[in-house]
């Protein structure tokens, strides 16, 4: 069950993901509407996604697999069953469902034609994730964007308080009835819980306090051991069965646990230093990393197999562990670039374009109230 992803994530996504702007002018008549500053957790939550996911992404991003010697389990496989696969997918794509929620409010206040702005939002979405299939097959953005049209657009049309009750309710009962399966099935009921959440404010909740967080991290850190010992226990088939899905779910939502409870400690200063730019650039750092990937494996890995039919290319444990340095080494610089743009232009730029196309793009402009 091994996943290949974006959002979520961007959710995604993930977006997924890559999201909605983390803080949004919103009608005050939500609570999720009342706050007009960036929410830190948001986007470092979102920018440590983005980095998990371009380890879960890089083997299929260059056309590679680890080669399984006389049945031997690869160490790097193992690693990244129990540390990455399905752990940063999860967390694109609640953050989508509470990025479109902070958007509807926003649409909600501002535009003639509310769902027009997030149906466009959604379309535009769903183009880019077309071109970005050409690059790295199985990728989420267009997932997102149909699921977003099929499950968030409709209930957009429900009235506060309502909508954030029936999307708690259902959220957690597809995402319960999706855990044993994982991968894409997830992300409609993590669409409707991110949306929940948005609508019960519960981001600048977590930001003001410490509790929440820690909350999450230790009943999800609790729920996810049993299945992590399973995990351990069948090597061979992790990433393949019903305990490696429940284990990446819940680890994912721990480690969103520890990340809100961390940024109110003394670690806050780096933990915004380093990954809230990847967050905020999310959209744009997501799809930098597969074309930076693609052209820099084309001569080793022939990365357009997906494109072109090309066999898949096996290597070894020491490769990948390589291949994972490259990675660090890529996050690295795309965080230092996105604060450099960020200081200069203040978003990314594939950012800026889907903002554009989300209020005045090529459908023409949305009116705008006060």
């Amino acid at each position: 069950m091994g996943t290949m992803v974006s959002p979520s994530s961007a959710s995604s996504a993930v977006t997924a993901a890559p999201s909605a702007e983390a803080s949004v002018d919103a009608a005050p008549t939500s609570p999720a509407a009342t706050h007009h500053r960036r929410l830190l957790v948001l986007d470092v939550v979102r920018g440590v996604a983005v980095a998990g996911i371009l380890f879960a992404n890089i083997a299929t991003i260059l056309g590679v697999t680890v080669q399984w010697n006389d049945g031997t389990v690869p160490l790097s496989h193992t690693l990244q069953q129990l540390l990455v696969q399905q752990r940063f997918f999860p967390i694109f794509s609640l953050l989508f469902g509470v990025g479109f929620g902070m958007l509807l409010a926003s649409a909600e206040r501002r535009a003639a034609r509310p769902r027009a702005v997030l149906l466009r939002r959604l379309a535009a979405l769903g183009m880019l994730g077309l071109l970005h299939q050409l690059l790295q097959p199985g990728e989420a953005l267009l997932v997102y964007a149909v699921a977003g049209i099929a499950v968030l657009l409709p209930l957009s049309f429900v009235p506060r308080p309502w909508r954030g009750r029936i999307a708690a309710a259902a959220g957690l009962l597809i995402t319960a009835a999706a855990a044993p399966v994982g991968g894409m099935v997830l992300i409609p009921g993590l669409f409707l819980l991110g949306l929940a959440i948005a609508e019960a404010d519960l981001p600048r909740r977590v930001e003001e306090s410490a509790r929440h967080g820690l909350l999450l991290a230790l009943v999800a850190g609790a729920a996810a051991t049993p299945f992590l010992v399973m995990q351990l226990a069948s090597p061979e088939t992790a990433g393949f069965d019903t305990a490696s899905s429940v284990a990446g779910l819940l680890s994912g939502m721990s480690l969103v646990g520890v990340l809100a409870a961390l940024l109110r400690t003394p670690l806050r200063g780096a933990l915004e230093a380093v990954f809230a730019p990847l967050g905020r650039m999310a959209l744009t750092n997501y799809v930098g990393a597969t074309v930076i990937g693609v052209l820099v494996g084309w001569p080793l890995y022939s990365p357009l197999w997906g494109l072109l039919d090309r066999d898949i290319v096996l290597i070894g444990d020491g490769e990948m562990f390589a291949i994972w340095g490259g990675c660090v080494l890529l996050l690295v610089g795309q965080s230092l670039c996105s604060r450099w743009w960020l200081a200069r232009f203040g978003q990314g730029p594939l950012e800026k374009a889907w903002q554009w196309a989300t209020w005045s793009g090529a459908w023409g402009r949305e009116q705008v109230g006060s």
